[in-house]
């Protein structure tokens, strides 16, 4: 599937990623949705799935902001326009859309944030506002008009008194109208009010972009459990005149000893690896597949393929001889020969039998799989 219309994959991350707004129809022509808007209201009254409600209109108050999980009479007391619900996390729950996230694999897989839903009823929005992420939103069902404004935008130009970070002065510099099938991408901090003009149905694929005081903390924490102290020594201190003075050399010396809990490279990748893939904060976990070895392979053989889990996130590092696989937060160390194998696991939330016999010795494949399976990492569905 062509999804960036005649721009290459290249083209598209040298001239459009993180740095100007491309609008493509009909990326995805004659799409269906794998969930309707009842079934995504449905999953919106689910403990744990993450789920908002922004009413412009209609509500106590202008752009009155409801957090899920909801119950029926909250969608069966609605105005008939000017609302939106928002659910997160989609692919976690519908293998189907755990998929389409695939055809982003032009991208690094761990950038890849999560599927967030929304459908509005006409003249629904949740307001002009900007996002610090890259997203392509696609247009599944209805159309809605988008409006962007690249303009730098501050807090100070936010509309007090809400809890969305509206902009209280948006103007619209561009706008289209999205239908079934077409997609925006829009780079971060590129504002956008995007309004319902029918019921419609719009998907949002976010990236991540871990913030530095994100990653400190958790580097901070991994040195805690797998390095041991090393002390500031200063063997060569010279006589100081003032001993209350922090000298440029003691800052030196401080700042290179903090430096140099990164230069131990094996250990920075597999800090990184276990952190971007861990999901321990979702609060959708997976069961362990209950089927014997002898039993998975049959079923798997006879299905033909198996499920990634949508809450599970894979990406390996590779050393030339060796690759580290991280799955969940975990880490795994594989020989060069499941590199294929391993790099195809990574890319493809459905798991073919055949791929998996071809890539790697059968074996050693199956077996590695049956790990996961075993796992939870991934499943059967007939």
């Amino acid at each position: 599937m062509q999804i960036l219309g005649g721009l290459s994959r290249k083209e598209f991350l040298k001239k459009y990623w993180q740095k100007k707004p491309l609008l493509i129809r009909q990326a995805f022509p004659d799409y269906e949705s794998p969930i309707s808007a009842e079934e995504l209201a449905g999953l919106a009254c689910e403990e744990g799935v993450e789920s908002r409600l922004v009413m412009e209109q209609g509500g106590e108050e202008p752009w009155q902001l409801r957090h899920g999980p909801f119950v029926e009479r909250d969608f069966t007391s609605l105005p008939e326009s000017h609302w939106t619900l928002l659910v997160q996390a989609v692919d976690h729950h519908i293998p189907e859309l755990a998929r389409l996230l695939d055809e982003f694999d032009f991208i690094p897989n761990w950038r890849i944030d999560d599927l967030m839903i929304s459908f509005a009823q006409t003249h629904g929005s949740v307001g002009p506002h900007l996002d610090n992420y890259d997203v392509f939103l696609l247009q599944v069902q209805g159309s809605r008009h988008w409006h962007i404004n690249e303009h730098d935008y501050s807090d100070d130009d936010l509309m007090p008194g809400t809890e969305l970070r509206i902009l209280e002065n948006f103007e619209s510099e561009q706008d289209w109208i999205l239908e079934p099938g077409d997609m925006l991408y829009l780079p971060p901090a590129v504002a956008h009010h995007g309004i319902a003009l029918d019921d419609c149905l719009t998907f949002s694929i976010g990236f991540r972009a871990p913030i530095q005081k994100e990653l400190l903390s958790s580097f901070a924490e991994h040195l805690d459990e797998y390095t041991d102290d090393v002390f500031y020594s200063d063997p060569d201190l010279s006589l100081s005149e003032a001993s209350g003075e922090i000298k440029a050399e003691h800052l030196e010396a401080i700042r290179e000893l903090m430096i140099s809990s990164m230069s131990h490279s094996e250990m920075f990748n597999s800090w990184f690896g276990r952190f971007i893939t861990d999901n321990s904060s979702n609060e959708f976990g997976y069961e362990s597949g209950e089927l014997d070895e002898d039993d998975f392979y049959e079923q798997f053989k006879e299905i033909g393929s198996l499920n990634r889990n949508g809450v599970i996130r894979l990406s390996y590092i590779d050393y030339d001889e060796s690759i580290k696989l991280f799955i969940a937060g975990n880490e795994f160390s594989l020989s060069d020969s499941y590199l294929p194998l391993v790099s195809y696991l990574c890319s493809s939330h459905l798991i073919e039998y055949s791929s998996v016999i071809d890539l790697c010795d059968e074996d050693a494949a199956l077996d590695l799989v049956f790990k996961f399976y075993h796992a939870g990492y991934f499943f059967l569905d007939d």
